[in-house]
């Protein structure tokens, strides 16, 4: 499933509408021996496009007329005052800080040996092991000195039960069965025996402190030194501080608008809009099953009134802010620059994996002819929205004495 396409920062709200629902949201794990595969045709789930009913791919949004002169009344917008608290700078805690929590998430930990003799759940257990398939052994099964916490789940289901119980110095042949769904096509549904001894039973070293050293980042990150890691460090934090100052002033200029214009919204356009985008969701997510069964597995039981309630509350914000910049672009007379538009769409497929326009429409609504309809307003916006900015006196947050200084 392709990820879906955020085409202004208002809509934003509305792919956050997931979150939004899901503060709850069950977590999902990948493991080092499955790999969860999501469903890539309609096929799979013997549901298909061509099925769906014309409510499923009709834009209702598109029908609901209003003038939106009638819908806002505008403030003062030509030279807004925006203050940021956030200074966006990158300092050398910064980079340090980021530096060594990425390293360490990717350290191993440091064992030692215990006297325990008897394996039980929550062990980490030092083992060699060796798999066969058909009596011959197949690749990237085989290791030795492998720590493995009994409970962690990164081996096929068996492997890690089939050692509780057992005794150290001890050999077991475990005779286990890959998930159908396992990532090698070789192994797949397979019956294999996984050959193991436990060596010992061991425990972290807390007494260990983790060194950030050039060994590390060599074979962990592909630099030579943790000087030239921590300079790429630098550098994706100055993208990421940007990227972020320039959402963030975004947002700030959005707030800003509505408090200073009135908005009265269309009820049957916010229905619509609604309807429409659960119309959505529904086929984004829902392929072989129901909206309601899709919420209760991955958001613990969410009901659908709350979330349509969700869904509705963060609507609201996301027309205001739409009309709002829709009538900014009506009053300075902005029309759609095709050329403009079409550059757009073109980065924005070769960005996200979108074969053909029509497939990058689609993602933005129900159907692609609503998707390119709404992407061509929302796109005459955000250009109503980079004046709005540009005119604007913003202000980022004043550094105290004590903050470090912007790194070098």
């Amino acid at each position: 499933m392709k990820k879906k396409i955020i085409v202004v920062l208002m809509a934003a709200v509305m792919a956050a509408s997931a979150a939004a629902c899901g503060k709850d949201q069950k977590e999902g794990g990948a493991d080092t021996q499955t790999n969860n595969q999501e469903s890539e045709t309609d096929s799979d789930t013997g549901t298909d496009s061509d099925t769906k009913s014309d409510s499923e791919t009709e834009a209702k949004a598109d029908k609901v007329e209003y003038d939106v002169n009638n819908c806002v009344t505008l403030g003062d917008y030509s030279a807004l005052h925006l203050s940021l608290p956030n200074t966006y700078k990158v300092t050398k805690k910064q980079i340090d800080d980021y530096a060594n929590n990425m390293a360490e998430y990717y350290a191993q930990p440091t064992y030692k040996d215990t006297d325990k003799e008897t394996v039980e759940e929550g062990d980490t257990v030092n083992i060699d092991y060796e798999g066969k398939k058909d009596g011959v052994a197949f690749k990237g099964g085989t290791a030795a000195g492998h720590n493995l916490t009994i409970g962690s789940h990164s081996f096929i289901d068996g492997f890690e039960e089939g050692l509780i119980g057992k005794k150290v110095g001890e050999t077991v042949d475990l005779d286990l069965t890959f998930p159908e769904n396992y990532q090698s096509e070789d192994l797949a549904g397979a019956d294999v025996v996984f050959t193991v001894k436990i060596n010992k039973i061991v425990e972290v070293d807390e007494s260990v402190e983790f060194e950030l050293t050039d060994e590390f980042v060599k074979a962990n990150f592909n630099f030579d030194t943790v000087s030239d890691y921590k300079k790429n460090v630098k550098e994706y934090l100055k993208t990421t501080n940007e990227s972020n100052k320039n959402m963030d002033t975004r947002q700030a200029a959005l707030d800003k608008l509505q408090e200073i214009c009135e908005v009265t919204l269309p009820e049957e356009l916010l229905t619509a809009r609604v309807s429409d985008y659960i119309v959505q969701y529904k086929n984004e997510h829902c392929s072989g099953t129901t909206l309601e069964d899709y919420l209760k597995e991955n958001f613990n039981g969410m009901t659908e009134a709350d979330f349509e309630t969700d869904i509705t509350k963060e609507m609201e914000t996301n027309l205001q802010h739409e009309l709002i910049l829709e009538a900014i672009a009506a009053k300075e007379g902005m029309e759609l620059d095709e050329e403009a538009f079409k550059s757009f769409v073109q980065e924005q497929m070769s960005s996200y994996g979108y074969g053909t326009e029509e497939e990058f429409y689609a993602a933005n609504g129900v159907n692609a002819e609503a998707g390119e309809k709404y992407s061509r307003k929302i796109f005459v916006c955000n250009r109503a929205l980079d004046k709005v900015i540009e005119d604007a006196a913003v202000e980022y947050g004043v550094t105290p004495e004590n903050e470090e200084k912007e790194e070098e």
